[in-house]
This record gives structure tokens, C-alpha cells and sequence, in this order.
């Protein structure tokens, strides 16, 4: 395993522009339609997500209401346009309500102090826990969870981010293409929390410039 205390972001990913910028205002256009048949049709409960677009600030206002509600909007936060795989998910979910909802409702509070812990909860061995969520998704919720608190310690971990750490921070034992076991999740929130206290920024403005890549060079 890479020795994360030695690495340090790339030059590009320290924070530059304020968090509510940044973060906050990340805004994704989403199919507000498709997720309204999508979960009405079904009978899932939960609000689906209305509007053109979500940002992560009105995703992390779901964090309020039952786990469903802030799924849908995780889910198509993170969908944006591309619904690949999403029938399956809402399938998934539909298949154990009650199973879905306690776990879904476990791996939130668990967010808010232990993200090791929270990501097994969702993934607790070779399989998800819930059909066809697995963690790049998951880590959404889990993210989403914490309100939009700048000290909560879950983050998204997906395949652009891990392909961001791999090839610009060092992170070389870090594989983008299938899941991360839950230690591998809480050592890179510890990470970027790490970096969070380094620069006096909040863990998840790393995530956001890590996703968003280098600048193009001119």
C-alpha cells in the first residue's frame, strides 16, 4: 500500500476559489422527469428531485428529510444527463424497502463520525448491500449526508477522483475500476482531511478540484 503521509496534492488541486463557489454552487443539470416516472411509477417513497439542476447545496438539504429523499437527489446529482444503470438501482432499492431503508438510514448516522465503518455498512463484503449501488454512488450519499457540514468526514470517492490521486498525487496503489474496500475509503478521507487541516480548507474542496482536473495547458 502507497504510505499516504508522504503525499501532497498536486500544485492545481489546492483550493483557490471560496467554498460556496466552489462547492456549494456545483451545479448539475439533471433528467427531472426520468426521476420523477422513474420513482412515481414504482411507488418508492421519498420526494423526487424537482427543478432543471441540482447543486450540492440543495442535495445536502435533503439531509433533513428520509433517506429516500436525499438518495433520489444524490443519485441524480450524480447521474446528471448519463441514467446508465439507474433502473437498476431504483430496482434495487424497490426489491427491500425496509431493508433499504434501515441500511441507508445506519450508513448516514454512521457519516457523521466514521467513514470506514458507514461505507461498509453499504458494502459490507464482496456485494452491495443494496442491488446496484455501489460505491461510487454510495459515497455520494454518504457525502450528502453530513448537510454540507465543512468538518463532515465522508466524501465521494468515484472513478475520476481516484484516477486523479493515482496519476497526479502519488496514491499508486490506488485501482479506479472496481470497488475500494472500506479501509482503503476511510484512508483516503483521512487524506484529504489531512490536506483540509494543512490549508485550512474543507476536505471536500480537494474532492471538487480533484474531479474538476488540471487546467488545460494554453
Amino acid at each position: 500500500m502507497t504510505n499516504l503521509a508522504t503525499l501532497a496534492p498536486p500544485s492545481w488541486a489546492i483550493p483557490v476559489q471560496p467554498r460556496p463557489a466552489a462547492v456549494e454552487q456545483h451545479r448539475i443539470r439533471i433528467r427531472t422527469q426520468w426521476w420523477h416516472d422513474a420513482i412515481t411509477t414504482r411507488g418508492l417513497p421519498g420526494k423526487p428531485p424537482d427543478g432543471a439542476d441540482l447543486t450540492r447545496a440543495q442535495v445536502w438539504s435533503a439531509a433533513d428529510e428520509d433517506v429516500f429523499t436525499l438518495l433520489w437527489r444524490a443519485l441524480a446529482w450524480g447521474s446528471g444527463s448519463y441514467l446508465r444503470d439507474n433502473a437498476r438501482r431504483l430496482d434495487g432499492v424497490r426489491a427491500d424497502l425496509a431493508h433499504a431503508e434501515k441500511v441507508l438510514g445506519a450508513a448516514a448516522e454512521t457519516a457523521r463520525h466514521d467513514p470506514g465503518a458507514a461505507y461498509g455498512l453499504l458494502r459490507p463484503g464482496p456485494y452491495n448491500a443494496i442491488r446496484s449501488l455501489g460505491p461510487a454512488f454510495f459515497t455520494k450519499f454518504l457525502y450528502f449526508a453530513g448537510g454540507g457540514a465543512p468538518d463532515h468526514p465522508c466524501l465521494i470517492l468515484d472513478r475520476v477522483v481516484a484516477t486523479a490521486l493515482r496519476d497526479h498525487a502519488g496514491w499508486t496503489s490506488l485501482y479506479c475500476t472496481r470497488p475500494w474496500p472500506a479501509q482503503t475509503y476511510q484512508r483516503y478521507c483521512d487524506l484529504l482531511a489531512r490536506w483540509g487541516r494543512q490549508h485550512h480548507r474543507a476536505a471536500d474542496e480537494f474532492e471538487r478540484a480533484l474531479f474538476a482536473g488540471p487546467l488545460p495547458r494554453a
